[in-house]
């Protein structure tokens, strides 16, 4: 408990315990330099992304998915091999900041580059938490130099060609944590990009990438009106083949994909004999 009565977060435990041990001016260094920039990277994003950085930083370091609710302890056994291993507790909050720094790029909407913050946002609206432990591994060798700009946009946009196929496809999630988890040790990193694209070819059985085939055929024949990335898939569809991007907040899905005959808003069903309903240049096969 703090001093208001108040439990400690996840990130409080772990600033208190990489602190405690330190002198009062080690203690300030650390404190001011890496760990305060850290949480200010975090400022204005919900008490529990921190929480969800520390488990894929864990998950990229130890190759184990701690449990939500056990994140402290596994950060300290973390901590205590580390400095076991003749490291320093400073060196290990500089190497947490620069992990802290690519997720927020990555998750939050802090990445400068103008098409990789695109391909995150991508990412995010589809709701892909679980890919974080591999994309973190992937921008660090995108800070090291080891893939260009172009790799790592490829990989993403792979990255969420597959979550999203799946999602059409009405594939389960329960696998896809140890998918992303190990996804990063059949990576040759002197042909970066094409070992992704095999490794992702080799998954087989309900991990599979689904096939154009597949994906055609659920896209045309699933609910898509009540399909829980229905954003994403309508903006992507609007914005295909355009120079200058448009949003599509101010859309309603009543006049994209109307429920029934009698839904659209102007009491006239937008479709002649296509059997498809349309708005823009969207134009999407409804269901009855």
């Amino acid at each position: 408990m703090n001093s208001t009565g108040k439990k400690l977060s996840q990130a409080d435990l772990i600033r208190n315990y990489v602190l405690m041990d330190l002198p009062p001016r080690r203690q300030e260094k650390i404190y001011t330099a890496y760990w305060r920039p850290m949480e200010l990277e975090f400022e204005g994003a919900s008490d529990t992304k921190f929480d969800e950085f520390v488990r894929h930083y864990l998950t990229v370091k130890t190759g184990d998915i701690p449990r939500l609710d056990d994140i402290y302890e596994a950060f300290k056994d973390h901590a205590t091999s580390y400095t076991h291993a003749e490291e320093t507790i400073e060196s290990l909050v500089v190497e947490l900041r620069d992990y802290a720094h690519r997720f927020c790029a990555m998750a939050l909407g802090k990445e400068h580059d103008p098409s990789l913050r695109l391909a995150f946002k991508d990412l995010d609206q589809i709701r892909a938490d679980v890919v974080y432990p591999f994309l973190l591994e992937v921008y660090t060798d995108y800070d090291l130099g080891i893939i260009d700009r172009d790799g790592l946009h490829e990989i993403v946009q792979m990255v969420t060609s597959y979550i999203f196929r799946r999602a059409v496809c009405r594939i389960p999630t329960n696998s896809l944590n140890k998918t992303f988890a190990g996804f990063a040790a059949a990576l040759r990193k002197d042909r970066y990009v094409d070992s992704v694209k095999a490794n992702f070819l080799t998954l087989t059985s309900y991990r599979a990438f689904p096939t154009d085939d597949q994906f055609r055929t659920e896209l045309t024949t699933s609910d898509l009106y009540n399909f829980r990335r229905r954003s994403y898939l309508l903006r992507m569809l609007e914005n295909y083949g355009r120079k200058e991007r448009v949003t599509i907040e101010d859309y309603t899905i009543e006049h994209i994909l109307p429920r029934t005959r009698t839904s659209h808003p102007t009491g006239a069903p937008p479709w002649g004999r296509t059997g498809k309903s349309c708005s823009a240049s969207i134009c999407i096969p409804w269901a009855t």
